[in-house]
């Protein structure tokens, strides 16, 4: 039988998290570390945008500060995510040639989320998986969760809502529903529901989560897990690069070209999440100077989405021969979950489609 290690090292602040990320799954894919899950844990609070993100698109950074809570990007896609201590964080980090992982990235979410799913069922909790990546109770999200190929591993995350503050949470995320009237942001509450809520007001002990999520993830995966701690050599690369997480540099490293008459925004809604894409165009020349593309779906390999942004510069601004070129991406390999090539079309003849209603 397989052996996992399991890493638990309690509350951090998310610069060091998300360097710990980095290290863990860098180790996997060298072959340094056998197969690992991670909790994780906040403290302080933080707002976390998905890698593909912009932060001034996403987080109200000046609410940020005033209340306390950090903000960060995450080393994977997605969308940007509040996490409190009433939330229990997690991660699978394993290699990309394991034979508990299944072939298409669909499958792979559905067989994790089939850990979070055993975990609620010891709570006396019925859950379901949601594709493209959440786990649902009744209709509503309990658990949210994601993953990409990094080299030769795989790392997998997703949230608990063990209990939720979901009013901090409109305040410092830039949603749709801070507009929206009191009934509607009733609405989008019923769109999620916590442990706490389900139990009546009962609310198990973190720790007892911890252990319940470690015997699903044996029973489903058929695997052994053994607590542990970083080797030697995560420990140092640890130390030595999670200042690198702090700074703006990694925080605000995805920037989106400043609005304009040259800049031209699209965005739609595909099964595995939300596209948008800003192009700047030079209309005399009828050519793509720059494209930022940015969302909460998931891909893999994480640089994709940058591949796909490189391609478009200098592009010609007609829609039959961007066609091409996203064709072009996607049989090089590149894997989005549940965003298909005319899902990227559709947000590029909205942006395109804005000049014309401007002349």
């Amino acid at each position: 039988m397989n052996t996992w290690r399991l890493l638990d090292p309690g509350p951090l602040p998310a610069w060091r998290q998300m360097a710990l990320d980095a290290v863990v799954i860098r180790a996997r894919a060298e072959h340094r570390v056998p197969d690992t899950i991670r909790f994780m844990e906040f403290e302080p609070h933080a707002a976390l945008l998905g890698y593909h993100q912009a932060l001034d698109l996403e987080v109200y950074a000046d609410v940020c500060a005033d209340l306390g809570v950090e903000v960060n990007r995450r080393i994977t896609g997605g969308g940007a995510i509040y996490m409190d201590s009433r939330q229990l964080g997690w991660e699978i980090c394993l290699s990309s040639q394991s034979s508990t992982l299944p072939a298409e990235p669909m499958q792979i979410y559905q067989k994790f989320a089939s850990v979070v799913v055993e975990t609620l069922a010891h709570f006396g909790i019925e859950a379901a998986f949601r594709p493209v990546n959440d786990v649902e109770v009744c209709g509503r999200k309990i658990s949210g969760t994601g993953g990409t190929q990094w080299g030769d591993a795989w790392i997998y995350q997703g949230t608990l809502l063990i209990d939720f503050d979901v009013d901090t949470m409109l305040r410092v995320l830039r949603l749709p529903i801070e507009k929206l009237t009191d009934k509607e942001v009733s609405s989008f509450r019923q769109r999620t529901v916590t442990v706490r809520e389900l139990l009546r007001g009962a609310v198990p002990p973190i720790s007892e989560v911890k252990a319940v999520m470690v015997n699903a993830l044996q029973k489903v995966l058929g695997v052994q897990v053994q607590p542990a701690t970083l080797t030697p050599g995560e420990q140092e690369e640890w130390v030595r690069t999670q200042d690198d997480y702090r700074h703006m540099e990694w925080i605000n490293r995805r920037r989106p070209p400043a609005l304009g008459q040259d800049v031209l925004v699209g965005a739609t809604k595909a099964q595995g999440g939300l596209l948008k894409a800003s192009l700047v165009v030079d209309k005399g020349a009828q050519r793509i100077r720059r494209a930022f593309l940015s969302g909460d779906f998931f891909v893999y390999p994480e640089r994709a989405v940058m591949d796909m942004e490189a391609s478009l510069k200098e592009a010609p601004a007609d829609p039959r021969l961007l066609r091409l070129l996203v064709q072009d991406h996607y049989e090089k390999g590149n894997r989005y979950v549940g965003v298909e090539i005319e899902d990227w079309m559709r947000v590029f003849e909205l942006a395109l489609s804005q000049q014309h209603a401007s002349v």
